[in-house]
């Protein structure tokens, strides 16, 4: 016969405890609770001799109590037995897991939860099903999402067509120059600490990737510590050799996870992407191109930012980032799950943002001199496609800024352009750029005068218009301000040369 859980925790508080005096507690003092068979008229003669009790296990056994009287699904089950779901679950608080931004099914889960499993428990709130490992089993919850649905304002079925390209370090040596979302996966973890480091775990680990006309989001979750281990084992199942999409995850995720994999004793020998790898795993981390895109418009580029501002996103009542280590060390002393199946659903937010991201990052590689381009985020776009050497959409876009902009934020956009336009073997065109900011400015702009006797005397091969100018940039100097040798001695050389 099995016994309850709430008889096993007293039995064992109970067992073996002489009547001797007790030690001076070393924290708060704990009250005295009477045993399970006592009542109100019986001796209390032998109370010292009962063990103390802290008040959360009191509250735990309360629990207990709760659960083995009125749920018989779960005394079913803990004897062996048939469930019997839906009885005595009155009261019982589950977790409402809503939709992000109408992107969810209503149902959540595609795998339905097993009858007879605790309303109070995490496995009862999420759903899902035990994942064996040859590392041992952790939990399992998947869901699907449509592709034709909305996150925000942003289609996720743009995000499925995303195709980028990769800068050096982004790819594997071998791997293509572009990412392609369908061969991706995109993930996102959720730690038992925010600064990293050796002691820090990822209890759980959320994927996503295509499937058809579906987004499947699969999480894997450790209840405790020893199935750390089938976690690790089950993510590099999961992950294969496939591209990475995250965000911040070149920085925190991943290593994170190489970590865990090696203080594990992982059979996956060296992890593709670890610091020893010849062949570093093909990875886009999102992060930097936000920071590239929306550099000046947004003053933060966090997740969070980046939903509201750029894809319209509201989580309404979400469990915050930094409340979650929190919520998991309450869960493993409490076993009460409703704050880390939050911690859950925030992760499933995540990973269907980095889908509706990605489609938005490559509408702007695609059309950055679109609407979509606000003028002031047209500078970073640029510098961004610069650096992928599309220089082509990089020019458009300064253009299509320069339309718009107005004030600093012009000039830097003719700084750009006239850079990009000399680079692509354009003088005459970059000449023009550099002349507007020199003459355009209020404030003296002595690097303008230089670029624009540059491009004169080296690339037009016009030393006198150079001289000129020289001339011009020694007039307007300040007298306070630095770079008079220069600019006299670039005026010297160039009368020589002139008078050759």
């Amino acid at each position: 016969m099995t016994v309850p859980p709430g008889d096993r925790i007293r039995r064992i508080l109970s067992d073996g405890l002489p009547p001797a005096a007790e030690p001076r507690p070393r924290g708060p003092v704990l009250r005295q609770v009477p045993g399970p068979d006592r009542t109100d008229g019986e001796d209390t003669q032998g109370a010292a001799a009962r063990p103390r009790v802290p008040d959360e296990l009191r509250e735990r056994l309360a629990m207990l109590d709760r659960l083995s009287s009125r749920s018989p699904s779960r005394a079913a089950t803990v004897a062996g037995g048939d469930a019997n779901p839906g009885e005595g679950d009155e009261g019982v608080p589950r977790l409402p897991l809503a939709p992000p931004a109408h992107a969810l099914p209503a149902e959540g889960a595609d795998e339905a939860t097993p009858d007879g499993r605790d309303a109070f428990s995490l496995e009862g709130l999420l759903g899902g099903r035990p994942r064996r490992t040859l590392r041992g089993t952790c939990w399992q919850v998947d869901r699907l999402v449509p592709l034709d649905a909305l996150h925000g304002r942003a289609a996720l079925r743009a995000g499925a067509m995303a195709s980028l390209p990769l800068r050096a370090g982004e790819r594997s040596a071998a791997g293509p120059a572009h990412l392609d979302a369908r061969d991706a996966v995109f993930l996102d973890t959720e730690t038992t600490g925010l600064a990293g480091g050796t002691g820090t775990v990822a209890f759980l680990v959320g994927l996503g990737w295509i499937e058809g006309d579906r987004f499947r989001v699969r999480q894997l979750l450790m209840r405790d510590y020893p199935e750390e281990a089938a976690l690790l084992a089950a993510v590099r199942e999961d992950v294969g050799d496939r591209p990475l999409v995250t965000f911040n995850g070149r920085s925190y995720d991943w290593p994170l996870l190489v970590t865990r994999w090696r203080l594990n004793r992982s059979a996956w020998g060296v992890v593709p992407g670890g610091p020893h790898d010849p062949t570093p795993r093909t990875h886009l981390d999102l992060l930097l191109a936000a920071r590239r895109l929306w550099a000046r418009t947004l003053h933060s580029r966090s997740l969070s930012s980046l939903e509201r501002h750029v894809l319209g996103v509201d989580r309404g009542e979400d469990l915050s980032g930094a409340r979650i280590p929190a919520a998991w060390f309450h869960y493993l002393r409490t076993g009460w799950g409703v704050d880390i199946a939050r911690a859950c659903q925030h992760n499933v937010h995540d990973v269907v943002t980095l889908l509706a991201l990605i489609g938005r990052v490559d509408e702007a590689f695609r059309r950055p001199e679109g609407p979509a381009t606000h003028p002031g985020d047209a500078l970073g776009t640029a510098r961004w496609l610069v650096e992928l050497e599309a220089y082509d959409r990089a020019e458009r876009c300064l253009r299509a800024g320069l339309d718009e902009a107005t004030g600093s934020e012009r000039f830097d956009l003719h700084r750009d352009l006239g850079t990009l336009l000399r680079r692509t073997g354009r003088p005459e065109e970059a000449l023009d750029q550099w002349q507007a900011v020199a003459r355009g400015m209020e404030r003296f702009d002595r690097h303008a005068y230089e670029q624009v006797a540059k491009l004169l005397e080296h690339a037009l091969g016009r030393p006198g218009e150079a001289l000129a100018w020289t001339d011009e940039a020694l007039g307007r100097l300040p007298d306070d301000a630095g770079g008079r040798d220069a600019l006299e001695h670039r005026a010297e050389r160039l009368r020589r040369k002139a008078s050759r």
